[in-house]
């Protein structure tokens, strides 16, 4: 399995989905991934309209609250 076929699995699903809502995280929510507050992260969330929740990590194994690089379509597919 190549590389696109590994992505197209994992997140395929949310082509075509629309973004709903962008919020920070509660407390609660925080809590419940065991991050803390602070360190200059802001913990949010992305929620799309089958209330599929985007959370951005700062890796794999959800150490800390993430970010999310955005780049306009030419400059990503370069």
């Amino acid at each position: 399995m190549n590389d696109k076929d590994i992505i197209n699995n994992i997140y395929g699903h949310l082509a075509g989905r629309y973004i709903t809502k962008i919020r920070p995280l509660t407390d609660q929510e925080i809590e419940m991934f065991y991050w803390e507050k602070g360190y200059g992260e802001i913990p949010f969330l992305i929620l799309l309209d089958d209330g599929t929740a985007l959370i951005p990590s700062s890796d794999p194994e959800g150490n800390s609250a993430g970010h999310i690089f955005i780049e306009q379509t030419e400059r990503a597919m370069a």
